[in-house]
């Protein structure tokens, strides 16, 4: 079965962040350009002075000006480190930016989503640690093969954007079970990260995806009910009802979507034709 679009909201919203974070990525890279050109300018100053000032009379003087042109020379150096850290996260934010929205657009024209070209996971594991015949000086007299074999490396604790952004990538490889590992793992530990609605939306499009419509609608329904004021809100509801019409549940459909203009009369007009487009096939009154 074909998958139903998702709403324009949603895709505007994602090019809009998109594009704010472009600009802000842009911003700090100019202001990087200028404290640069700000350093060499100053440099330039430094051995100037230097060079022109007398030897005996203002060599004082010379220092203390040194001294000052060395503090704010430092200080540059460390508003630029800032800056670059700045950089180094808005490139990653633009990049889970990416992700999403080409996830959006292959749902809205109803494509399914490929598997990961390139990007497939790394399926080479460390060995286990054995010290099979090693002398005792290594091993030691309380140490056995068997207790060093029960030896594993301790995994990194990955945060919620790393979470979500493996989530997302295992989704678009048509990865469900690992997709919906990630995202119920947000959902579990991080309930109240800024990311936990989109967490809970895409839960219900894994679900969806999947043609299993009784998780699809317990999902899409928390998702309304738990984080209504979040930008899937609208797609949380709309979805809610898609699921319970596929379920034959046509009175619940039907709430789902003649309320959705009321629920969130600002959201984009795509989402309510689509609602009053899903109505209208139903019979709903």
């Amino acid at each position: 079965m074909k998958l139903l679009p998702l709403s324009a909201f949603a895709l505007v919203f994602g090019c809009a962040a998109f594009t704010a974070s472009a600009q802000e990525l842009i911003g700090v890279q100019e202001q990087i350009d200028a404290l640069k050109e700000e350093m060499i300018i100053l440099q330039r100053k430094v051995y100037r002075e230097n060079n022109e000032a007398p030897a005996l009379t203002a060599a004082g003087q010379a220092e203390v000006r040194l001294g000052e042109y060395d503090q704010m020379i430092r200080s540059m150096n460390g508003k630029i480190d800032e800056m670059e850290h700045q950089i180094a996260q808005l490139n990653e934010k633009l990049d889970n930016i990416n992700k999403d929205t080409d996830i959006r657009f292959r749902l809205l024209e109803g494509k399914p989503i490929p598997a990961a070209e390139g990007n497939d996971p790394l399926t080479k594991k460390f060995d286990t640690a054995v010290a099979k015949d090693a002398p005792k000086a290594i091993v030691g007299e309380a140490v056995t093969s068997n207790e060093l074999e029960n030896l594993t490396p301790q995994a990194k604790e990955l945060s919620v954007q790393e979470i979500y952004t493996q989530g997302l990538e295992a989704l678009k490889a048509g990865k469900s079970a690992e997709a919906e590992q990630n995202f119920n793992l947000i959902l579990e530990k991080h309930s109240s990260d800024k990311l936990a609605g989109n967490a809970q939306y895409w839960l219900g499009e894994v679900y969806y995806n999947d043609k299993d419509f009784t998780k699809a609608a317990v999902a899409f329904g928390r998702g309304y009910e738990r984080y209504k004021n979040s930008t899937k809100g609208p797609d949380c509801l709309l979805k809610l009802g898609l699921s319970m019409a596929q379920l034959g549940k046509k009175n619940e459909a039907c709430l789902a979507f003649t309320n959705l203009p009321n629920e969130f009369p600002n959201v984009g007009k795509s989402i309510l034709d689509k609602a009053a487009k899903e109505a209208q096939k139903l019979g709903c009154q």
